[in-house]
C-alpha cells in the first residue's frame, strides 16, 4: 500500500488509547500553511499540530492570517521567505519537510498524535459506539468499541492497522523524539 493511500485511510482511524482530545489539542503547535505545503498540512494534523490550509487564500492573505492568530507561516513562496515569522520550505519532500518544520519548532507528535481531522483540522471528539453505528461499515462497528467524530466535517475515526503504520511512519520522520517516548 502506498504512503498516500495509508495517509487516506487515516481518515477512518483514531488511537484506541485516545480519550478526549481537547485539553491536548489545545496544548498542540499551531502553524498555517500555504497551498503549495497541502500533504506537509495533514501529515502535521495527524501529528496533533492545529494547521491552517487554505487553498483558497493567496500568500499575502495566508501570512496576515497567520499573524493575526500568531502562527507561524509555513510556505514556498519565494516571495514570503524573508517573512520573519515565516519558515521557507526547502524541500520538495513531504518527509524532509516534516524535518524542517520539526528542526526550527520541535515538539513531540507521539504525544498530541490523532488528537486531529486531518482533513478539516478541528478537534476529534470521542463519542459512544452507539452513535456511529450509521455512519461506519457493519464488520467496523461489530470489530471495534472506540469511535472519535470529527464536529465538523463528521469523519469517523477508529484504531486499526493503518494507525500503526502510520505511527511508525511519524518515528521515522521524527527518530529524536521516538527514542524518547518510548521508555
Amino acid at each position: 500500500m502506498s504512503l498516500e493511500c495509508a495517509l487516506w485511510l487515516l481518515c477512518y482511524t483514531i488511537l484506541e488509547v485516545m480519550q478526549d482530545t481537547a485539553p491536548i489539542a489545545g496544548q498542540a503547535p499551531r502553524f498555517a500553511a500555504d497551498r503549495m505545503l497541502m500533504r506537509l498540512a495533514r501529515w502535521l494534523r495527524l501529528m496533533g499540530a492545529d494547521v491552517v490550509c487554505d487553498p483558497a487564500l493567496s500568500g499575502a492573505e495566508l501570512l496576515r492570517l497567520a499573524r493575526e492568530e500568531g502562527r507561524p507561516l509555513l510556505t514556498r513562496d519565494k516571495r514570503l521567505r524573508t517573512a520573519p515569522d515565516a519558515l521557507y520550505i526547502e524541500s520538495h519532500l513531504f518527509r524532509d519537510q516534516v524535518g524542517e518544520v520539526l528542526k526550527r519548532y520541535p515538539f513531540d507528535p507521539r504525544r498530541f498524535a490523532f488528537t486531529r481531522c486531518s482533513y478539516c483540522n478541528q478537534t476529534l471528539k470521542q463519542v459512544p459506539r452507539d452513535a456511529v453505528v450509521r455512519s461506519v461499515p457493519p464488520f467496523i462497528y461489530a470489530a471495534h468499541d472506540k469511535f472519535a467524530v470529527c464536529a465538523q466535517c463528521n469523519r469517523v475515526y477508529w484504531d486499526a492497522s493503518h494507525v500503526e503504520r502510520a505511527m511508525r511512519e511519524i518515528d521515522a520522520l521524527t527518530p529524536d523524539q521516538s527514542k524518547h517516548t518510548a521508555t
